[in-house]
């Protein structure tokens, strides 16, 4: 799997810290948790205690959805206390990607808080999102060798050359379909072999 680090999967905007987290009071209700991850495009919030206002949980849709609405509740009347996930995992900064979705998969999240220390928070990471995210990044690779079909994957993104390469083991030649081991084996393939080609077939 990928080692790059889950920080490349945060947002440009996400680099300060706590640029994109929300933080409710424990006895905020989920009817409040609602409004402000409308109003910010959120999938969720954070919980915060009385006491120093330490991080003690986590609220997202799916735990409004199955904690409040199917259990006809009232959102109003709901405490974030009461509905909230804790403890929260938080992932290091530098954690590659792969560990990341093993750390997931094995506490059976879909969010999680990436951190630098205990009180540094730089954003929200969502399972659907690192998905969606990887795909996306293949397929622009997928646009440039459209675009111009000499040009190297070293110039491309780094992370959709990374993902392939996960998928398959081995990197194909767009052209031929060559199988090459390495990104660099292929570069210099496509350069040496294929440089005076006009598109893809």
């Amino acid at each position: 799997m990928s080692t790059f680090p889950i920080s490349s999967m945060l947002n440009p905007t996400d680099s300060a810290k706590n640029n994109s987290v929300i933080i409710l009071d424990k006895n905020k209700t989920a009817a409040d948790a609602v409004s402000v991850m409308k109003e910010n495009s959120v999938r969720c919030v954070l919980v915060s205690g009385s006491e120093n206002n330490n991080i003690i949980g986590l609220v997202s849709k799916t735990d409004i959805l199955y904690r409040v609405v199917s259990l006809h509740k009232n959102p109003e009347k709901v405490a974030l206390k009461d509905i909230m996930s804790s403890p929260i995992i938080s992932i290091p900064l530098d954690m590659s990607i792969s560990d990341t979705l093993s750390v997931m998969e094995k506490h059976d999240i879909r969010q999680a808080v990436v951190s630098s220390g205990s009180t540094n928070i730089y954003g929200i990471i969502d399972r659907e999102d690192i998905i969606t995210k990887m795909e996306k990044a293949v397929v622009q690779m997928e646009n440039v060798f459209k675009m111009d079909s000499s040009a190297p994957l070293c110039i491309m993104n780094p992370l959709a050359s990374s993902h392939i390469e996960e998928r398959s083991s081995l990197l194909i030649c767009p052209h031929c379909n060559t199988k090459y081991s390495t990104k660099e084996l292929l570069s210099s393939h496509v350069k040496e072999t294929h440089a005076s080609s006009n598109a893809l077939s």
